[in-house]
């Protein structure tokens, strides 16, 4: 059977020019800003969201390529701040569901994309259809800065 994954997979894994790690931590990159800055976690609001409220959260403090790769104490704490990055949305968009995708196929760093899902959805109980994603409007500067405010609000201070 031919590779199908990249020649240099192996070496993404390990942590070679991963653009994650380079970027440190960033109050913003070119996917979204930032609205929590956990122990564990960064969680991004997107620039361009395929549902209002959709971020990322990012693992920061070394380079894991998998969920697997988690000591116990990162394995807790990044999926606490995860948490805490999906209540803020929660409160401040009011989504009917969350869904959660850890994917790390294109760029193997965890990181975790949130999306809410509301009673309008085009695809209840299903994933959302990569029409969702193509046609997903670009926030205006200050759209994004409004809501990263509105987020920032739902963080609580003990975590903030």
């Amino acid at each position: 059977m031919p590779r199908t994954w990249p020649a240099d997979w192996d070496a993404r894994r390990a942590g070679h020019d991963c653009p994650k790690c380079a970027e440190g931590r960033p109050a913003q990159n070119p996917w979204g800003v930032r609205f929590f800055a956990g122990r564990w976690a960064d969680a991004y609001l997107k620039r361009q969201p395929p549902q209002p409220g959709a971020a990322f959260a990012v693992f920061r403090g070394r380079h894991v390529p998998d969920p697997c790769d988690f000591t116990d104490d990162e394995l807790t704490g990044y999926w606490a701040d995860v948490r805490t990055a999906a209540k803020a949305i929660e409160q401040a968009y009011q989504p009917c569901q969350l869904n959660y995708a850890t994917f790390d196929n294109a760029v193997p760093h965890v990181h975790t994309h949130i999306t809410p899902r509301y009673l309008d959805d085009p695809a209840p109980g299903r994933p959302l259809p990569d029409w969702v994603f193509h046609n997903a409007p670009t926030l205006t500067p200050r759209q994004l800065a409004d809501q990263v405010e509105q987020l920032r609000h739902q963080i609580p201070a003990s975590q903030a």
